[in-house]
């Protein structure tokens, strides 16, 4: 049996970190998958629990420099306790980088001002000798900027040795072993130059003064480890950015919420509410729970899960989905789902495990990772080699000329910058996707969105409204009148196209007609219009009947009043309003086939195909439920090579057909979101928002082969320019620390999609 488990993972730095905790897992027996993502510091792991426990999968972080704890299924949507801990390292961070910065500065203007290396030096090399030598003001001068480097290169950057020895313990290497390794030697270097004149007790000679007008490099390991504090910050800020849309959808659920008990009205955390308590909500708060009005009416704004602008009516009957909001009435609710069960926890999670996963792109992200470090190091051993026995001094001592160089490739190299490229983009664009009311699954599904060449959708619901419409009617007003009057007491489809269609025609009386349907007023209007009937009976596959206002009236697909044929009604399932023009953009802009598959007859599904521009060869009718799965199969053998075919129903009944299609596309509507019914769910059920979804894909995609370009390019272009001495190392520390924060910026870019 599998199990899947969420982990909460502190403590990883670069790609690397992820790669050598999905390493250590896939040599763990039992586990079936995993995937780390970077970019929110969570994982999945998917085992077999025959074979291994949580307890095991957690045990894999005991030889790692990591600490991971599982997200429990049931967690609050806004998790208070990390969220102080998250706030508490960002605190650390940012005091760590202060004082860091601080002494910088300092050693900086000792250093490197004009003048001020020997003037500080020789005032302080004078409150011990009266006449300080040249060597010994720079000598006083260095221990100066040693006693100030220390607590940044071992204070301020603890962080990355701690990082690289329990990287390289693990068995690998990451971006703390560039960074300790490039600042380390640059520090014992500088260390050797400052202690010389006491090593060889020489502080007048020619030598001694060459070698100390070199100079240390104590400003440029402080300057290294004070901007990759800085790219680190701004790369947390910029990650958290990216994590704005979720974070948006869980501040949705207000904490509390207002419970009758037994009469007594009560306010209590939302952890505390079950289902079947009875909930009120006033005007202008959000629904706590997801619920069915038991009291009251109210319109209801479901923009911020299903991006529908206009508020929706909701009376007594109706289901309410927590987080939306309340905009005009009081409503007595009965809780029906709650936590974890409810439908915004589900949003988020689906969100979540979609932002977690991995699209195939990132692959050849990951297999450059794998490497990155190894062939890093190799490059600056190898730039050292060049400059010490092939170039030709240029006044400084070879060590020196060779170090430089070394240090700077050492410290250039950002494999951040690879591993955010792909994460942070899937995080911005789905979470973009979820505020639009469009949940993709996974990063896999995305990419396969981008590819969409052909299109299968169901008739009834997606294509069409799912409901019958009056299209043509004989019955005059007054007959039309009793027939309403009798199909407001039915429950059937029909029944209630019949007494829309007589409402919108004026039978029922200019107030019904003039009310908005749906609203308060237009249920008022028809409750007065319509004559209360007696003996009402549905007769199985016929109609209706009963007596109103003293006549016989009988309702089926013709009327009959006192046994008098009436006239009668012509039903149709009208197209939606978005069909035609979906279907031309997706053909037109995009080069997607459609195809329609329907259980209908062949004359009725030709009429709606017709109608909507999906040719007549396009058209597969007569289809069983079980059939529709053959029919995308044959779709998919003659769709281009390269090419995805979806199939787009209503979630529920086509669930075998949604399998069978490369991407499985579910019309749902806001309250009732059939989250596991296909990879892609449109919660507007709007057809148009495949468009929508088809937008978003190319448009995530692309920004994920732009970051990647970029971070291999930047690595391309700096490595060369810091082996060849153009790059000092303190701009190169600087240049890998930005070049991650340009990515995640770059990705940040798509919460503009419109």
């Amino acid at each position: 049996m599998q199990s899947t488990i969420r982990l909460a993972i502190d403590g990883m730095h670069c790609a690397n970190c992820a790669a050598n905790i999905e390493k250590h897992y896939r040599k763990t027996p039992g586990v079936i998958d995993v995937a780390v993502n970077l970019a929110n510091n969570t994982g999945q792991v998917t085992f077999d629990t025959d074979e291994a426990s949580v307890d095991d999968m957690l045990r894999v972080f005991d030889d790692l420099s990591f600490t991971a704890e599982v997200i429990p299924d049931d967690a609050p949507l806004v998790d208070e306790e990390r969220r102080a801990k998250e706030a508490a390292r960002a605190r650390h961070d940012r005091n760590v980088f202060i004082t860091s910065l601080v002494l910088t500065a300092v050693i900086f203007c000792v250093g490197m001002l004009p003048g001020a290396h020997m003037g500080v030096g020789g005032a302080l090399a004078s409150l011990f000798v009266s006449d300080p030598s040249h060597v010994q003001a720079m000598f006083a001068t260095n221990i100066l900027m040693l006693a100030l480097v220390i607590p940044v290169q071992f204070g301020c950057g603890a962080r990355f040795y701690k990082g690289a020895f329990a990287s390289l313990k693990s068995g690998s290497a990451n971006m703390d072993v560039l960074v300790a390794l490039g600042t380390t030697i640059a520090f014992l270097f500088s260390l050797w130059i400052t202690f010389l004149p006491v090593m060889r007790g020489d502080w007048t000679s020619h030598e001694s003064i060459a070698i100390n007008n070199g100079m240390p490099y104590f400003e440029t390991c402080a300057m290294l480890i004070t901007f990759v504090l800085l790219g680190k910050i701004l790369e947390t800020r910029a990650k958290g950015a990216t994590n704005q849309a979720i974070e948006s959808l869980m501040n949705l659920a207000p904490p509390t919420a207002r419970v009758d008990r037994g009469g007594t009205v009560m306010e209590l955390p939302l952890s505390a509410v079950v289902v079947g308590d009875v909930v009120l909500v006033r005007p202008g708060e959000k629904m706590p729970v997801d619920g069915i009005v038991t009291s009251g009416a109210s319109e209801v704004d479901e923009s911020m899960l299903t991006g529908e602008a206009l508020p929706v009516m909701k009376r007594e009957g109706d289901e309410v989905t927590g987080g939306t909001l309340n905009t005009t009435g009081s409503l007595q609710l009965k809780a029906l789902r709650v936590g974890a069960d409810s439908t915004l926890a589900r949003i988020v999670r689906a969100v979540e495990d979609a932002q977690g996963s991995k699209a195939p792109v990132q692959r050849m992200a990951d297999k450059i990772a794998a490497v990155f470090v190894p062939v890093i190091l190799a490059l600056a051993a190898i730039t050292f080699c060049v400059w010490f026995f092939f170039v030709p001094s240029d006044g400084t001592s070879l060590w020196q000329q060779a170090l430089l160089p070394a240090i700077a490739v050492i410290v250039v190299a950002c494999p951040c910058a690879l591993g955010l490229a792909t994460p942070t983009a899937l995080m911005v664009g789905m979470g973009k996707g979820a505020q639009l009311g469009i949940l993709i699954k996974d990063g896999e599904v995305l990419e396969r969105v981008c590819k969409l060449k052909s299109a299968v959708m169901d008739k009834t619901g997606t294509i069409t409204r799912g409901t019958p419409v009056v299209t043509s009617c004989t019955v005059p007003p007054n007959a039309l009148r009793l027939a309403a009057a009798l199909e407001a007491r039915s429950e059937h489809p029909l029944a209630r196209a019949v007494v829309a269609y007589a409402a919108s025609s004026g039978a029922l009386g200019e107030a019904v007609q003039a009310a908005e349907e749906g609203s308060e007023e237009y249920a008022r209007a028809l409750a007065s219009a319509l004559p209360e009937p007696e003996g009402f009976e549905a007769v199985v596959g016929s109609g209706v009947e009963g007596v109103v206002e003293g006549h016989e009236v009988f309702v089926g697909s013709h009327v009959r009043v006192d046994g008098v044929d009436a006239g009668s009604f012509t039903f149709a399932d009208e197209p939606k309003p978005d069909a035609r023009e979906t279907i031309r953009v997706l053909k037109d802009e995009y080069g997607v086939t459609s195809y329609m598959v329907t259980g209908d007859a062949q004359a009725s599904a030709l009429a709606v195909a017709e109608e909507v521009g999906i040719p007549a060869a396009h058209v597969f009718s007569g289809v069983l439920p079980l059939e529709k799965a053959e029919r995308v199969a044959e779709v998919k053998a003659h769709t281009t090579e390269g090419g995805v075919t979806a199939f787009v129903g209503d979630g529920i009944n086509d669930a075998p057909a949604l399998a069978a299609a490369d991407v499985g596309v579910a019309m749902a509507s806001g309250t009732d979101v059939a989250l596991d019914a296909g990879s892609v769910v449109l919660m507007r059920n709007r057809l148009s928002d495949l468009v929508v979804a088809l937008r978003l894909s190319k448009a995530t995609m692309r920004k994920i082969r732009q970051n990647l370009f970029w971070a291999l390019i930047y690595n391309c272009i700096m490595i060369p320019l810091a082996a060849v001495g153009i790059l000092a190392p303190a701009l190169a520390g600087a240049a890998m620390a930005l070049s991650s924060v340009t990515v995640v910026c770059n990705s940040l870019l798509l919460k503009r999609f419109r």
